[in-house]
């Protein structure tokens, strides 16, 4: 048991898969608010990527993109910049 967290995420484009990842987190976190703010961070990290390939192939996204979270404490934690 290594008190890990598994993060997932799927990012779609036209409502087709493009990326996607199961992972143990590298971290241990203290709540499961913690851990879905990792897993959140982490996906919006391949969201940047996606992005900038996107760009590089001259398809620039012009709107923003959605991160779904469920989780109210992460989306709280998002939401205030006073708690990062």
């Amino acid at each position: 048991d290594t008190r890990k967290s598994v993060t997932g995420y799927i990012l779609s484009l036209n409502n087709a898969p493009v990326s996607w990842k199961a992972k143990r987190q590298d971290c241990v976190t203290l709540s499961s608010a913690e851990a879905e703010y990792v897993a959140a961070s982490m996906a919006g990290q391949e969201v940047i990527y996606l992005r900038a390939m996107l760009r590089g192939f001259g398809h620039e996204q012009s709107k923003p993109m959605v991160v779904w979270e469920d989780n109210a404490a992460c989306i709280q934690i998002a939401n205030n910049p006073v708690n990062r």
